[in-house]
């Protein structure tokens, strides 16, 4: 669960310094603090909520998809290898 919030938080701080260096470099004219504040909230919310369903869907959507193309997915560990004649 503290992943989740970590990975929210770090969207969170890159989304306020990309608005910080627009407010600076592009627009050159300073904004209310609130309006920042509540698009904070807003991404935060938002990243909060998309990596919950990330993390908690992560199994069930690969699953889902081996459902879905009728196959498994082979790991490198059971792949097989033959070098001897063929047997037809």
């Amino acid at each position: 669960m503290e992943k989740v919030f970590i990975i929210a938080i770090l969207i969170t701080c890159l989304f306020c310094f990309a608005k910080f260096i627009e407010m600076k470099f592009i627009d050159k004219e300073m904004k209310p603090l609130k309006m920042y504040v509540r698009d904070a909230i807003i991404v935060m919310i938002c990243s909060l909520a998309s990596t919950f369903l990330y993390f908690s869907l992560d199994s069930n959507v690969a699953e889902f998809f081996n459902v879905v193309t009728d196959n498994k997915v082979v790991t490198p560990t059971n792949t097989q290898i033959f070098t001897d004649e063929p047997g037809f």
